[in-house]
């Protein structure tokens, strides 16, 4: 394809029309991972999420729940489980729950998707309620007839194989921010902090605890904040340019960074000149009492070498000592 057109110059769809087309599509669509043992969810259309009240969050990098399900003599269940096995077509009529705990009965069709060479990629399946009136007949044609209507089968399926890695870094990413999970970033920390013992080397943490945060959140919502996050983490990590330095959201108001291999005394003006930054950005905080713009306050925790396995509780004495509170480890969200 180039130009929109195929090799007999007959217009064909872009991906961002295809895209379109999936998301506006009336009936609700999951695409699943085939190449995982655990059929894990890539994506759901939002009529999908209008359907069973499952947002995109709660069901992406998720099992397939619908597969994970005990089928306990359901015929109709056994039926799917097995044609997934074999990875082919399937049609069946199911009862399922909603997020609210309703249920929902469902004519759901499952189409196979597969690469240019034959290889069993992703499972496609379009579901509709029964009590619409639409047939199993109708319902099972209605996303493979789209799909293949456009001619851009192979065009749909590059694209999900495009979000597999997405999928396999939703664990390590913060949603709202883009910033590292603290979770993740302590599985990296306690690597570095394992080469510091080896190697005799230092690592040194900051955290930058954003100025009267909650008052920015009151004043402008959450996804300003959020946003805010962002724009603060983006100038951490444009200082911190070595491919091993980390930078991670670590709760409402504190991003936290990691640096290997430099002392305490080193990383200070580093990261005065980093809250320097961030105040130079000019994010307004109207109802901040000390500053009438978003800044922050570097706080430098030095890892004894050697002498730690865990940084959790090493943050959570520095910043409690701090704020000049009782110190105590934090919970770390799956």
């Amino acid at each position: 394809m180039q130009n929109g057109r195929d090799a007999n110059g007959i217009k064909t769809l872009t991906r961002h029309i295809l895209e379109q087309i999936v998301v506006g599509m009336p009936a609700p669509v999951l695409v699943a991972d085939a190449v995982c043992p655990e059929l894990p969810v890539v994506y759901v259309n939002p009529a999908y999420e209008r359907l069973t009240g499952l947002a995109l969050e709660d069901v992406v990098g998720r099992a397939w729940a619908l597969l994970a399900r005990a089928t306990d003599g359901d015929e109709q269940l056994a039926r799917l489980k097995a044609a997934v096995g074999r990875g082919e077509a399937c049609t069946i009529t199911i009862q399922e729950s909603r997020k609210d705990g309703s249920q929902l009965t469902s004519a759901i069709h499952v189409t196979p998707l597969h690469n240019s060479r034959g290889e069993l990629k992703y499972f496609l399946c379009s579901q509709q309620p029964v009590d619409e009136e639409v047939s199993a007949a109708e319902t099972s044609g209605a996303v493979p007839a789209v799909v293949e209507a456009t001619g851009e089968l192979p065009l749909l399926q590059r694209e999900l194989g495009r979000a597999r890695p997405k999928n396999a870094s939703l664990d390590r990413i913060d949603a709202a921010t883009g910033l590292m999970r603290f979770g993740h970033f302590q599985e990296l920390l306690r690597r570095d902090l394992a080469i510091s013992r080896r190697e005799h080397r230092a690592v040194t943490l900051v955290a930058f605890e954003i100025v009267e945060f909650d008052a920015y959140r009151q004043t402008f919502g959450t996804k300003a904040a959020d946003s805010c996050q962002r724009m603060i983490g983006a100038q951490i990590m444009r200082a911190l340019r070595r491919a091993g330095d980390l930078c991670a959201r670590y709760d409402d108001t504190t991003l936290i960074a990691s640096v290997l291999g430099q002392e305490p005394d080193e990383i200070r003006p580093l990261a005065e000149q980093i809250a320097e930054n961030i105040r130079k950005l000019g994010l307004h905080n109207p109802r901040a009492k000390a500053n009438r713009y978003v800044t922050v306050r570097p706080i430098v925790i030095g890892c004894a070498t050697g002498e730690h396995d865990d940084p959790a509780p090493i943050i959570a004495q520095a910043l409690a000592d701090s704020r000049g509170k009782p110190g105590r480890a934090r919970a770390v969200p799956a």
